[in-house]
C-alpha cells in the first residue's frame, strides 16, 4: 500500500495540473490535429469558381479601389476583400490562400467551442447538472468534430469557398457574443458584448447571404437556454427577431437599389435561377437534406459536383417520406427543449442554418457540400451530447477519463484520417475529377473539368475524349448552347494533337455565334495560336490584334502578339506591348522577366 500511495501521488499531481490547464491543452491539441489534416493542402490548385472569382477576376488582380469591389460583390464584400488582400500579398501563389482558409477554419472551430462553453453556463443548461468533466470536455468535442469532419473540407480546401467558412466564423462569433451578453453581470460588459455581437452579425451578412438567419439563431438561444417560455416572452423575443430580419431585408434592398416593399424586390433578391420553381426546389431539398445528414454520419462518396435530379411536387413519394422524416426530427427537437436543451438546439440549429439554401430560394446547383459547413455545428452538438451525456446514462456508467480518452482518440483517428485522405485527393485534380465522373457519370461539368485538367497535364488525347463526352451530355440535356469553355479547351487539345483543320473549323463555327467580348477574344487568341504554329505570321497577327480590339483588357492577347512580333524581329513593338501588359498587371513576374529579356535583346542589336 505504501508503494501504491507513493506512485499515485505524482499521478494525482499531474491530473491536477492537467485539469488546471485543460483549455490550453485542448486548443493546443486542436491546433496540431488541424495542421496534420490540412497542412498538406497548401499546393491544392484552383477549382471551378476559383478561376472566375480570383485568377480571372480584374477586381482581384487589378486593384481598382473599394468601389469596384463593392460593385462586383456587394453582399460578399468582406470575403472578396480577403481574396484581394491575398493577391496583393503574394499574387497567385497558392499557399497564402490556403493558409488563410485553414486559419479561418481553425478560428471557426474555436468560436464553436467558445459558444458551447457559454451555453453550458446558461440557466437551463445549468439545470441539467452536468458533471464538471462533461462541462470541460463537451465544447472541446464539438470543436473537434466540427474541425476534423471530412464534410468540411470543401469549405476549407476549395479556396473561394472561404466565403462559407468565413461567414460561419462571424455567425458563430455573433452567437457566442450574444451568449456572453446574456451572461454578463454589469452594464458595461453587456454593452461591450452586444456591440461585438452586432459587429460580427454585420460582417457575417456582408460575407455570405446564408447568414440572414442569424437573428432567428439568437432567438433560438434565448428561448432554449435563457428564457422561461411564456406567451409574453415569446412575443417579445420573436418581435425582436422579426425586427432583425426586417433590418436585414431593408439593407439588402438598399444595397441593390430596390424598393424594399415591392414584389419586384422580393422576386429579384430571393431567386438565383428561374429554371427551377420555388416549390420544386423546396421539394428537391427535402431529399438533399437527408443526403447531407447521411454524409455527416457516413462520409463516404464525397465529391465536388453532384448529379442530382430536380424533383417535382410534394406528392412524389420520395419527397413525402423525406418531409415526414424532417418533421419527426423537428418534433423531437421541440419536445425536448426543456429536458434536453442541447439536443433541441443542435437539431433546430441544423435546419435553421440550412434554411436559406435549402428552402424556397432556387439556386442553380441544388446540392454542394460546402453548404453544410455552418449547419454541421448542429449535428456536432448532437453527437457530442449523445457521447458524453446520453451514452453513459444508457449504459449506466460514470463518465471516466479513460472513456473520454477513448472517444477523443477514436474520433480524431476516424475523422482525421478521412479528412487527410480527402484533402490528398484535392491535391490531384485528375484523381478528384476522375472520381467525380465515376460517382456522377452523367454530370457534363465533371467531364468538362476533367478534360481541362488532362489538357493541363499534357494528355490531349484523354482531354479530347473527356471534352467530347461533356459536350455530348450537354446536347442530350437539350442545351441549345453548350459551354464555350469546353469548346475552347477542345480546340486547344486538337491543336496539341496537330489536328489544325478540326481546331480551326471549331473556332470558325464558334465565332459565327454571339459571344461576350471576353469569350470572343479567347477564341481569337486560340485561332492566332494555331496560325502561329502553322507559321502563318500574318493571320496570327491579325487574330491577336482583333482579340485586343474586342477585349482591350486582354493580357494574353498582348503577350502572345509580343512573342510573335519578337519572333519576326519587331522588338520595339514587342517591348511596347509588354509595357502595356505590365500597366494592366504591374505584378506579373512572367511578363517582367519577358520584358527584361526583350530589353536586353534590344541593347544587343543597338536599338534604343
Amino acid at each position: 500500500m505504501v508503494y501504491s500511495s507513493c506512485l499515485s501521488l505524482p499521478i494525482m499531481n499531474y491530473v491536477a495540473v492537467f485539469n488546471r490547464y485543460l483549455t490550453e491543452w485542448q486548443w493546443l491539441f486542436l491546433t496540431v490535429v488541424v495542421w496534420l489534416c490540412y497542412g498538406h493542402t497548401l499546393d491544392v490548385p484552383f477549382y471551378l469558381d476559383d478561376f472566375s472569382s480570383i485568377e480571372e477576376n480584374p477586381v482581384i488582380y487589378q486593384w481598382q479601389g473599394f468601389g469596384a469591389l463593392w460593385d462586383y460583390a456587394r453582399l460578399r464584400i468582406i470575403g472578396y476583400l480577403t481574396l484581394a488582400a491575398n493577391y496583393r500579398s503574394h499574387q497567385f501563389a497558392l499557399a497564402g490562400y490556403h493558409w488563410v482558409n485553414i486559419a479561418i477554419h481553425f478560428l471557426a472551430g474555436m468560436a464553436a467551442g467558445w459558444l458551447l462553453t457559454g451555453l453550458l453556463r446558461s440557466p437551463y443548461a445549468q439545470r441539467q447538472n452536468f458533471s464538471p468533466r462533461v462541462t470541460a470536455w463537451l465544447p472541446f468535442l464539438v470543436a473537434l468534430i466540427f474541425l476534423l469532419h471530412p464534410l468540411q473540407t470543401q469549405a476549407v480546401t476549395y479556396i473561394v469557398q472561404r466565403l462559407a467558412s468565413l461567414a460561419a466564423l462571424f455567425y458563430l462569433l455573433s452567437m457566442a457574443c450574444f451568449v456572453q451578453t446574456r451572461l454578463s453581470q454589469t452594464h458595461q460588459k453587456r454593452l461591450l458584448w452586444a456591440s461585438l455581437c452586432l459587429l460580427s452579425m454585420g460582417l457575417a451578412f456582408f460575407t455570405k447571404q446564408n447568414t440572414a438567419t442569424l437573428p432567428i439563431a439568437l432567438l433560438l438561444i434565448e428561448l432554449i437556454f435563457f428564457s422561461q417560455i411564456t406567451l409574453k416572452r415569446s412575443l417579445l423575443v420573436g418581435g425582436l427577431a422579426l425586427l432583425g430580419l426586417l433590418s436585414i431585408w431593408l439593407i439588402l434592398a438598399k444595397v441593390f437599389g430596390y424598393d424594399p416593399f415591392s414584389l419586384q424586390a422580393m422576386q429579384a433578391l430571393t431567386q438565383d435561377t428561374a429554371a427551377i420553381s420555388r416549390m420544386d426546389y423546396l421539394a428537391t431539398q427535402m431529399t438533399v437534406l437527408w443526403t447531407y445528414i447521411r454524409l455527416f454520419f457516413l462520409p463516404v462518396g464525397l465529391h465536388l459536383d453532384y448529379e442530382y435530379l430536380t424533383l417535382t411536387g410534394f406528392l412524389n413519394p420520395l419527397v413525402l417520406f423525406a418531409l415526414i422524416g424532417h418533421l419527426a426530427l423537428l418534433a423531437v427537437a421541440v419536445g425536448t427543449i426543456r429536458r434536453w436543451p442541447l439536443l433541441a438546439f443542435g437539431l433546430l440549429f441544423y435546419y435553421l442554418a440550412h434554411s436559406v439554401e435549402s428552402s424556397v430560394i432556387p439556386i442553380r446547383d441544388v446540392i454542394f457540400e460546402h453548404r453544410t459547413y455552418l449547419p454541421n455545428l448542429g449535428l456536432a452538438v448532437v453527437v457530442a451530447w449523445a457521447l458524453l451525456v446520453c451514452l453513459p446514462k444508457v449504459w449506466a456508467i460514470s463518465l471516466r477519463f479513460r472513456h473520454l480518452a477513448a472517444m477523443i482518440v477514436l474520433t480524431t483517428f476516424l475523422l482525421g484520417s478521412m479528412t487527410w485522405a480527402r484533402n490528398q485527393t484535392w491535391r490531384d485534380p485528375i484523381k478528384l475529377w476522375t472520381q467525380n465522373t465515376q460517382l456522377a457519370p452523367n454530370k457534363a461539368r465533371a467531364w468538362s473539368i476533367l478534360g481541362k485538367h488532362q489538357l493541363q497535364k499534357e494528355d490531349p488525347a484523354a482531354a479530347i475524349a473527356s471534352l467530347k463526352h461533356s459536350l455530348a451530355l450537354q446536347q442530350q440535356d437539350g442545351n441549345q448552347q453548350v459551354d464555350v469553355i469546353d469548346i475552347i479547351n477542345l480546340i486547344v487539345a486538337l491543336k496539341k494533337q496537330k489536328q489544325y483543320d478540326s481546331a480551326l473549323a471549331l473556332t470558325k463555327k464558334a465565332l459565327s455565334h454571339p459571344l461576350s467580348p471576353l469569350m470572343k477574344s479567347k477564341f481569337l487568341i486560340n485561332q492566332g495560336n494555331i496560325y502561329f504554329e502553322q507559321e502563318n505570321a500574318a493571320l496570327a497577327e491579325a487574330a491577336y490584334q482583333e482579340a485586343i480590339e474586342v477585349y482591350p483588357a486582354s493580357i494574353t492577347a498582348r503577350a502572345n502578339l509580343a512573342s510573335l512580333l519578337a519572333a519576326t524581329g519587331r522588338l520595339q513593338q514587342a517591348e511596347e506591348l509588354l509595357l502595356q501588359v505590365l500597366q494592366l498587371d504591374p505584378t506579373n513576374q512572367v511578363m517582367q522577366a519577358n520584358l527584361a529579356k526583350m530589353q536586353a535583346a534590344l541593347r544587343q542589336t543597338g536599338q534604343p
